[in-house]
Protein backbone atom coordinates (compact mmCIF):
# COMPACT_ATOMS: atom_id res chain seq x y z
CA UNK A 1 0.00 0.00 0.00
CA UNK A 2 1.39 3.36 -0.91
CA UNK A 3 0.64 6.73 0.57
CA UNK A 4 0.51 9.91 -1.39
CA UNK A 5 0.38 13.38 -0.05
CA UNK A 6 -1.77 15.94 -1.72
CA UNK A 7 -1.87 19.42 -0.20
CA UNK A 8 -1.56 18.24 3.35
CA UNK A 9 -3.91 15.29 3.00
CA UNK A 10 -2.73 11.77 3.12
CA UNK A 11 -4.59 9.33 0.93
CA UNK A 12 -4.26 5.61 0.59
CA UNK A 13 -3.84 3.94 -2.72
CA UNK A 14 -4.47 0.24 -2.95
CA UNK A 15 -2.53 -1.86 -5.29
CA UNK A 16 -4.56 -4.17 -7.53
CA UNK A 17 -3.20 -7.35 -5.83
CA UNK A 18 -4.31 -6.21 -2.34
CA UNK A 19 -7.78 -7.91 -2.55
CA UNK A 20 -6.46 -11.19 -3.92
CA UNK A 21 -5.26 -12.28 -0.46
CA UNK A 22 -8.67 -11.63 1.06
CA UNK A 23 -10.45 -13.41 -1.77
CA UNK A 24 -8.19 -16.44 -1.45
CA UNK A 25 -8.75 -16.51 2.33
CA UNK A 26 -12.53 -16.48 1.78
CA UNK A 27 -12.27 -19.31 -0.77
CA UNK A 28 -10.18 -21.40 1.64
CA UNK A 29 -12.70 -20.82 4.47
CA UNK A 30 -15.53 -21.98 2.17
CA UNK A 31 -13.57 -25.07 1.12
CA UNK A 32 -12.73 -25.89 4.75
CA UNK A 33 -16.42 -25.56 5.74
CA UNK A 34 -17.47 -27.82 2.86
CA UNK A 35 -14.83 -30.41 3.79
CA UNK A 36 -15.94 -30.38 7.44
CA UNK A 37 -19.58 -30.89 6.39
CA UNK A 38 -18.65 -33.65 3.94
CA UNK A 39 -16.48 -35.37 6.56
CA UNK A 40 -19.38 -35.35 9.05
CA UNK A 41 -21.72 -36.77 6.38
CA UNK A 42 -19.23 -39.53 5.56
CA UNK A 43 -18.89 -40.37 9.27
CA UNK A 44 -22.71 -40.68 9.59
CA UNK A 45 -22.81 -42.96 6.52
CA UNK A 46 -19.99 -45.08 7.94
CA UNK A 47 -21.78 -45.41 11.31
CA UNK A 48 -25.00 -46.41 9.52
CA UNK A 49 -23.17 -49.01 7.42
CA UNK A 50 -21.45 -50.42 10.53
CA UNK A 51 -24.81 -50.66 12.32
CA UNK A 52 -26.36 -52.47 9.36
CA UNK A 53 -23.41 -54.84 9.21
CA UNK A 54 -23.74 -55.59 12.93
CA UNK A 55 -27.47 -56.36 12.53
CA UNK A 56 -26.77 -58.59 9.55
CA UNK A 57 -24.08 -60.42 11.53
CA UNK A 58 -26.51 -61.00 14.42
CA UNK A 59 -29.11 -62.43 12.01
CA UNK A 60 -26.48 -64.63 10.40
CA UNK A 61 -25.30 -65.89 13.80
CA UNK A 62 -28.91 -66.70 14.77
CA UNK A 63 -29.52 -68.52 11.46
CA UNK A 64 -26.29 -70.51 11.90
CA UNK A 65 -27.34 -71.50 15.41
CA UNK A 66 -30.76 -72.67 14.15
CA UNK A 67 -29.12 -74.64 11.33
CA UNK A 68 -26.70 -76.19 13.82
CA UNK A 69 -29.56 -77.40 16.03
CA UNK A 70 -31.45 -78.85 13.05
CA UNK A 71 -28.47 -80.58 11.42
CA UNK A 72 -26.14 -81.57 14.27
CA UNK A 73 -25.59 -85.29 14.73
CA UNK A 74 -25.55 -84.59 18.47
CA UNK A 75 -29.02 -83.03 18.46
CA UNK A 76 -31.94 -85.01 19.77
CA UNK A 77 -34.87 -84.91 17.32
CA UNK A 78 -38.13 -85.80 19.09
CA UNK A 79 -41.62 -86.09 17.57
CA UNK A 80 -44.55 -84.93 19.70
CA UNK A 81 -48.10 -86.14 19.04
CA UNK A 82 -51.46 -85.29 20.53
CA UNK A 83 -51.98 -87.06 23.82
CA UNK A 84 -55.72 -87.64 23.20
CA UNK A 85 -58.51 -86.90 20.76
CA UNK A 86 -59.21 -87.44 17.09
CA UNK A 87 -57.29 -84.42 15.77
CA UNK A 88 -53.67 -85.17 15.09
CA UNK A 89 -51.40 -82.23 15.72
CA UNK A 90 -47.74 -83.14 15.63
CA UNK A 91 -44.49 -81.50 16.55
CA UNK A 92 -40.78 -82.10 16.34
CA UNK A 93 -38.36 -80.92 19.00
CA UNK A 94 -34.71 -80.65 17.98
CA UNK A 95 -32.64 -80.43 21.17
CA UNK A 96 -28.89 -79.82 21.16
CA UNK A 97 -28.11 -80.68 24.78
CA UNK A 98 -24.50 -79.44 24.90
CA UNK A 99 -25.51 -75.94 23.77
CA UNK A 100 -28.95 -75.69 25.38
CA UNK A 101 -30.39 -75.00 21.92
CA UNK A 102 -33.94 -76.03 20.96
CA UNK A 103 -35.94 -75.66 17.75
CA UNK A 104 -39.54 -76.89 17.92
CA UNK A 105 -41.84 -77.02 14.89
CA UNK A 106 -45.51 -78.06 15.09
CA UNK A 107 -48.40 -78.49 12.69
CA UNK A 108 -52.10 -79.31 12.89
CA UNK A 109 -52.69 -77.17 15.98
CA UNK A 110 -56.19 -75.96 16.77
CA UNK A 111 -56.81 -72.26 17.37
CA UNK A 112 -57.27 -71.41 21.04
CA UNK A 113 -59.85 -69.16 22.69
CA UNK A 114 -58.84 -65.64 23.72
CA UNK A 115 -56.70 -65.53 26.82
CA UNK A 116 -55.14 -68.98 26.19
CA UNK A 117 -51.83 -69.98 24.64
CA UNK A 118 -49.82 -73.10 23.91
CA UNK A 119 -46.70 -73.62 26.00
CA UNK A 120 -43.79 -75.97 25.30
CA UNK A 121 -42.07 -77.70 28.24
CA UNK A 122 -38.86 -79.70 28.62
CA UNK A 123 -38.83 -82.28 31.41
CA UNK A 124 -35.22 -82.92 32.52
CA UNK A 125 -34.10 -86.53 32.92
CA UNK A 126 -32.68 -85.78 36.37
CA UNK A 127 -36.21 -85.78 37.86
CA UNK A 128 -36.38 -82.01 38.15
CA UNK A 129 -39.56 -80.04 37.46
CA UNK A 130 -40.41 -79.33 33.79
CA UNK A 131 -38.81 -76.18 32.39
CA UNK A 132 -40.91 -73.73 30.35
CA UNK A 133 -39.48 -73.61 26.81
CA UNK A 134 -41.69 -70.97 25.24
CA UNK A 135 -45.27 -69.90 24.63
CA UNK A 136 -46.65 -69.82 21.10
CA UNK A 137 -49.78 -69.20 19.04
CA UNK A 138 -50.46 -71.26 15.93
CA UNK A 139 -50.63 -69.60 12.51
CA UNK A 140 -53.97 -69.76 10.66
CA UNK A 141 -52.76 -72.98 8.97
CA UNK A 142 -52.15 -74.60 12.39
CA UNK A 143 -48.35 -74.40 12.25
CA UNK A 144 -46.12 -72.91 14.95
CA UNK A 145 -42.49 -72.76 16.01
CA UNK A 146 -40.40 -72.05 19.09
CA UNK A 147 -36.84 -71.14 18.13
CA UNK A 148 -33.90 -71.02 20.53
CA UNK A 149 -35.68 -70.33 23.83
CA UNK A 150 -33.39 -69.69 26.82
CA UNK A 151 -32.74 -73.17 28.26
CA UNK A 152 -29.78 -74.41 30.30
CA UNK A 153 -27.05 -76.23 28.41
CA UNK A 154 -25.99 -79.76 29.40
CA UNK A 155 -29.51 -80.72 30.51
CA UNK A 156 -30.58 -84.19 29.39
CA UNK A 157 -34.23 -84.11 28.35
CA UNK A 158 -36.52 -86.90 29.54
CA UNK A 159 -39.41 -85.67 27.37
CA UNK A 160 -41.04 -82.62 25.79
CA UNK A 161 -44.67 -81.65 26.19
CA UNK A 162 -47.14 -79.03 25.00
CA UNK A 163 -49.96 -77.74 27.19
CA UNK A 164 -52.63 -75.05 26.96
CA UNK A 165 -52.01 -72.30 29.49
CA UNK A 166 -53.33 -68.84 30.39
CA UNK A 167 -52.01 -66.12 28.03
CA UNK A 168 -49.12 -65.20 30.34
CA UNK A 169 -47.94 -68.80 30.72
CA UNK A 170 -47.69 -70.95 33.86
CA UNK A 171 -45.01 -71.89 36.36
CA UNK A 172 -45.89 -75.59 35.91
CA UNK A 173 -47.62 -77.50 33.10
CA UNK A 174 -51.43 -77.72 33.28
CA UNK A 175 -53.51 -80.71 32.31
CA UNK A 176 -54.44 -81.97 29.82
CA UNK A 177 -51.22 -82.46 27.90
CA UNK A 178 -51.88 -81.67 24.22
CA UNK A 179 -48.73 -83.30 22.81
CA UNK A 180 -45.87 -85.21 24.36
CA UNK A 181 -42.77 -87.09 23.34
CA UNK A 182 -41.76 -90.53 24.51
CA UNK A 183 -40.44 -90.61 28.06
CA UNK A 184 -37.34 -92.64 27.26
CA UNK A 185 -34.16 -91.37 25.66
CA UNK A 186 -34.82 -93.70 22.67
CA UNK A 187 -35.85 -90.91 20.35
CA UNK A 188 -34.56 -90.89 16.81
CA UNK A 189 -31.32 -89.00 16.35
Amino acid sequence: MAYAQDEGKTTRRFRPGFWIGWILAAVFVCIAAWLAHHSAWLQRELNLAQGNAAQAQMKLDHANEVANVLTSSQARHVMLTEARGPARPSGQANWLENEGALVFVASGLKPLPAGRTYELWMEPAQGKAPLPAGMFEPNPDGSAAVVLPPLPAHTQAKRFLVTVEPAGGSATPSLPIVMESQESGDSSR
